[in-house]
This record gives C-alpha cells, sequence and structure tokens, in this order.
C-alpha cells in the first residue's frame, strides 16, 4: 500500500505523547466542523489505515493518550519517592557507619588507657607481697 518511504522505513523522532494529544485534539476539532470535516475525516482515516496496514502505530484517540500521560506522571512520581527514599537510606546507613566507627574508636582509647594504668599497677606492684610499692623493702630496719 502506497511507497515504502511514507511509511517510516528511516527512523524518525518520536514524538512527544502532550504534542501527539494536542494534534488528536486538533483533528477531533476539524472532524466536529461541517464545512471541512468530512474531507479531513476521510484522508485522515486513509492516511491512519494505510499506516496501520504498514504496521506503523497510530495516536489519535485522546482518551487512550491523556491516560498514558497520566500513566506516565503517576510512573515519574513513584520513581522519584522511591529515589528520595533511597537516598534518605543511604544517608542514614552513611551517618550510622560513622557513629559505629566514631565508637569503635573511643573504645580503642579506652582499652589503650586501661591497658597502659593496669602496666603501671603490675610494675608496682611486687611479687611475693600484697599492696603497693611504697618504698624499699628494708627501710625500716637501719
Amino acid at each position: 500500500m502506497g511507497n515504502e518511504e511514507e511509511h517510516g522505513k528511516k527512523k524518525k523522532r518520536k514524538v512527544s505523547k502532550l504534542k501527539e494529544l494536542e494534534k488528536a485534539k486538533e483533528l477531533e476539532e476539524a472532524k466536529k466542523d461541517p464545512d471541512k470535516g468530512g474531507l479531513v475525516s476521510k484522508k485522515h482515516s486513509w492516511k491512519a489505515a494505510t499506516s496501520r496496514a504498514a504496521g506503523i502505530k497510530v495516536h489519535d484517540d485522546p482518551k487512550l493518550l491523556k491516560q498514558s500521560l497520566k500513566k506516565d506522571s503517576k510512573k515519574h512520581q513513584k520513581n522519584t519517592e522511591k529515589w528520595k527514599e533511597r537516598v534518605e537510606t543511604q544517608l542514614k546507613m552513611k551517618a550510622e557507619k560513622q557513629q559505629k566507627r566514631s565508637r569503635n574508636i573511643a573504645d580503642r582509647i579506652e582499652q589503650k588507657k586501661m591497658r597502659r594504668i593496669e602496666k603501671r599497677e603490675r610494675k608496682l606492684t611486687r611479687p611475693g607481697f600484697e599492696g603497693r610499692k611504697e618504698g624499699y623493702i628494708n627501710e625500716g630496719l637501719t
């Protein structure tokens, strides 16, 4: 049916759904016009029929186009919410990891201090005697 160039052998840019909706509305208005309505309707119907026969999708129903736009906007909104949630969870996880790291570092510093104190205590105590070293053993004998 017709020549092949007319039916999109070469790649065309995808027309936005909003523009397609506007075109469909204009077509509906033109069909309602009593003077040129029949001519426009016939021309469009032939063009649409040949396009459909060639396997090209014809977007000329305003109702379906509106539904499609609404669906797309809802999908976009849902994806936006998911992305925000993802960013929030990432920030929360990052904060938790930083807290854990700082807590571990503080614990390590505290353990190091305790080891030093323990080591010092061990040096001050004498094996075989009770308590700390407070002087020489034979200090009071002389």
